[in-house]
């Protein structure tokens, strides 16, 4: 017992150090983060709504917003950039403690451990932990929900399917009916290859299904009475179903996962063959393992069957892909391990060698952290290539581990401040707010980014992408005004705008973002 109270302090200690180290080291960049931090703020006008600069905004239910907006208010001496992210990082938080709690009490605290170090330290989880997103809330209530679930299949105590249902509708709430579709199959693959029908036919199923609703109805009458039928459209319909199956945006082939998974679960997914493998094999025998295959396999497939396709929305599978791994990361037996060991070690090394010698000068204030990278990479890889020489797979791992846990760590102290000058829409925001101060309107043209309304602190007059009737209709009611656009656009406002003048233009990420002047009689 005190060696696993040790390993959950340990394991918290390091989630908190990953995850919460200077959160606030960056700005909101663009166009997430600023969407959700500006929805937040709008909060203290309507706590119902959900508005994006003073329009109803119906993409999502509003559960995250209110974790972000709750996190604002109790951590309101932090910066906003800071207090607003601690939602995403105390759901990535709660997930590993209730991942580590429940594999524990049935694979053991080695396996436990395995899996929990390569759930925290895959860089998709990494980096939706310390993103202002709105999946890492959605993802935490999602497994925890599964996680809750399975101990009530082990158990048969009531309180975990009652604590499913309530997570389920906390997940609804978050991302709406994506949660009871990924969910649901799960349960009942794994019941059926159970063969246990009776935990969800009873009573406690008709209770946990009323609990359900009583958390997500009450929410979606009060806005159906304040927006009427169009909100829930967009919210339910257009945003689930329509966009499933005919996405107007991240539209990608159904092979899409496929590459992108093994980055975003990497090194961990380079060992993913040989715990598919075993899994297979013990299909039968081990009912534990084959929840979370099941659970994996589900949450593939489906989200691959969806024609609108980003890499994090494969965050909910990262649990499972971790137990399935942690069966066999460290077994020598296998070729195969050495086989991927000794790629893993070479890959690290030959990283660490590129980061200090290959155009030193590209950014070359990013110098002393290619260093410090460069030679824990290659530290890395000679530590594997030699544990796996001495059939030491537990060194291997650990090799890995902290490599991976001391570049997260350079990322957190520096690297991310330095690529904040790249990345932040701010410097731009604050030029427009002094260049157009309390009294000029300014209008953003294009697909609204919420960033630049939340940096500016005063909203925009928003006009469509190719709306150029819209920017005439504009110009003929107002004799000045500043626009933002993106630099492919500028050709059209230039075009609608004889008296625009280009006041300055910036790069942000890969972004030209170009700011006009427009006052009339300047067309002359």
């Amino acid at each position: 017992m005190k060696k696993t109270q040790t390993a959950f302090i340990l394991v918290l200690a390091a989630c908190c150090a990953l995850f919460l180290t200077n959160l606030g080291g960056r700005d909101f960049w663009a166009p997430d983060e600023g969407d959700f931090a500006q929805i937040t703020k709008e909060l203290d006008n309507d706590l119902i709504v959900p508005h994006l600069n003073g329009e109803a905004y119906g993409e999502k239910p509003p559960l995250f917003y209110y974790a972000v907006f709750a996190c604002a208010k109790l951590f309101r001496w932090l910066p906003e950039e800071a207090s607003m992210r601690l939602a995403s990082s105390f759901a990535a938080i709660a997930v590993i403690v209730v991942f580590f709690l429940a594999l524990k009490a049935r694979f053991g605290l080695t396996r436990t451990l395995y899996a929990t170090a390569m759930l925290g330290l895959a860089p998709l989880f990494y980096w939706q932990a310390r993103y202002l997103q709105v999946d890492m809330v959605f993802s935490a209530a999602l497994v925890v929900a599964l996680l809750f679930f399975f101990q009530f299949m082990e158990t048969g105590r009531k309180a975990w399917y009652y604590l499913f249902f309530i997570c389920l509708a906390l997940a609804f709430m978050t991302k709406g009916p994506l949660s009871v579709a990924l969910a649901a199959p799960v349960i009942v693959l794994y019941c059926a290859t159970e063969r246990r029908w009776r935990p969800l036919f009873n009573r406690h199923t008709c209770l946990g299904i009323l609990l359900f609703i009583a958390i997500v109805l009450p929410w979606y009458l009060a806005v159906y009475a304040r927006e009427g039928f169009p909100y829930l459209y967009e919210n339910i319909l257009r945003q689930n179903f329509l966009r499933f199956f005919d996405a107007w945006s991240h539209k990608r082939p159904f092979y899409y996962y496929f590459t992108t998974l093994p980055l975003d679960f990497f090194p961990w997914s380079l060992f993913l063959p040989l715990g598919l493998y075993a899994a297979v094999r013990s299909w039968k025998t081990d009912r534990w393992t084959r929840f979370f295959t099941l659970w994996f396999v589900w949450f593939f497939f489906f989200l691959s069957l969806s024609s609108g396709k980003i890499s994090k929305y494969m965050l909910p599978a990262l649990p499972a892909l971790a137990v399935i791994v942690s069966g066999t990361i460290t077994d020598t037996r296998h070729i195969y391990n050495r086989i991927v060991s000794t790629v893993t070690a070479g890959i690290l090394a030959a990283l660490g060698i590129a980061l200090i010698v290959y155009r030193t000068s590209l950014y070359g204030e990013f110098l002393p952290e290619r260093i410090i990278l460069g030679l824990l990479a290659i530290c890395a890889g000679v530590l594997i290539f030699l544990s796996m020489r001495l059939h030491r797979a537990r060194a291997a791992f650990a090799s890995i581990a902290v490599f991976m846990a001391l570049a997260y760590m350079t990322g957190n102290v520096s690297i991310f401040e330095k690529w904040n000058r790249y990345k932040s829409p701010k410097p731009m925001a604050l030029k427009i707010r002094a260049l157009a101060g309390d009294t000029v309107p300014w209008v953003y043209y294009g697909n609204m980014r919420g960033v630049y309304v939340y940096y500016v602190g005063r909203f925009a007059v928003h006009v469509e992408e190719h709306d150029v009737a819209g920017l005439k209709e504009l110009a003929s009611r107002r004799n000045e005004f500043y626009l933002l656009t993106r630099g492919r656009d500028a050709d059209e406002v230039t075009g609608a705008l004889p008296g625009a003048a280009m006041e300055t233009e910036d790069r942000i990420g890969d972004t030209a973002m170009v700011l006009f002047r427009f006052k009339r009689g300047n067309s002359g």
